[in-house]
C-alpha cells in the first residue's frame, strides 16, 4: 500500500513554491527514461542519434522502427512505475501508456549545432533549449492532420494568452505536409488563417 500511495503523490505533486503546489507533468515523470533515449544510436541508420530521427519526414520503415524502440522503453517504464495498481486501472493505464509513447514521439527530432544559426523562413521548426543536451537545438512544431485541428489549437492559444495581440497563423509546412501554427512573423510562409484576439474573445 505504500509504494502505490507514493506513485500517487508522485503523480500529483512535484513541490510548491509560493504557497502553489505543481503537478508532474510528462517532461518530469519521464526524465530519466528520456535521457536514456536521447543518448542512444541507431546502427540501421549510420549511427544517427535517436534523438535527431524526425519521424513526421523518415521513411516508412524507419518511422516503424523508432515507434517500436519509443513504444518498449515508454512501456516498461510506465509499467515498472505502476506495477502494484496496474491491473486495478487497465483503461486508464492504457490510456497513460499512449501518451508516454506520444510525448516521447513528439521531443525526438530535433536539429542540433544551430546555436549561430537561423530557421529562416522555415514553417516546420522552433529554436528552443534542450534540456536532455544542455544546448539550444530547433525542435519541430506541433502537426495537425487537418485545417480544422489546427484552428481548434490556435483558437484555444489564443484564449489561453489574451496579453498577446499577435494574431495566430495556421499554415500548411512544406517540409512534413502537415499543418503548424504559431503567432505572426515575418519569417513565416502566408498563412491559411489568421486567428486574432479579439475573435476570440
Amino acid at each position: 500500500m505504500s509504494n502505490i500511495k507514493n506513485i500517487r503523490i508522485m503523480e500529483t505533486v512535484t513541490k510548491s513554491t509560493s504557497k502553489r503546489k505543481k503537478t508532474f507533468g510528462q517532461q518530469e515523470r519521464y526524465e530519466h527514461v528520456t535521457k536514456a533515449i536521447f543518448n542512444e544510436r541507431l546502427k540501421c541508420k549510420d549511427d544517427t542519434w535517436l534523438r535527431n530521427i524526425d519521424i513526421t519526414t523518415e521513411e516508412s520503415w524507419l518511422v516503424k522502427k523508432v515507434r517500436r524502440i519509443i513504444e518498449k522503453r515508454m512501456c516498461q517504464t510506465y509499467h515498472k512505475q505502476h506495477k502494484e495498481a496496474f491491473h486495478d486501472n487497465g483503461n486508464q493505464s492504457r490510456h497513460n501508456m499512449k501518451r508516454a509513447v506520444s510525448y516521447e514521439l513528439y521531443i525526438i527530432g530535433q536539429v542540433e549545432n544551430v546555436e549561430k544559426q537561423s530557421r529562416g523562413n522555415s514553417t516546420h521548426w522552433k529554436r528552443k533549449y534542450d534540456p536532455n543536451t544542455g544546448k539550444v537545438v530547433f525542435k519541430k512544431k506541433v502537426g495537425y492532420h487537418t485545417i480544422e485541428e489546427a484552428k481548434k489549437s490556435a483558437i484555444k492559444l489564443v484564449k489561453e494568452k489574451p496579453w498577446c495581440h499577435k494574431a495566430v497563423n495556421v499554415y500548411k509546412c512544406h517540409h512534413c505536409n502537415m499543418y503548424h501554427i504559431g503567432h505572426e512573423s515575418e519569417k513565416t510562409i502566408a498563412p491559411i488563417l489568421s486567428i486574432r484576439p479579439m475573435v476570440c474573445a
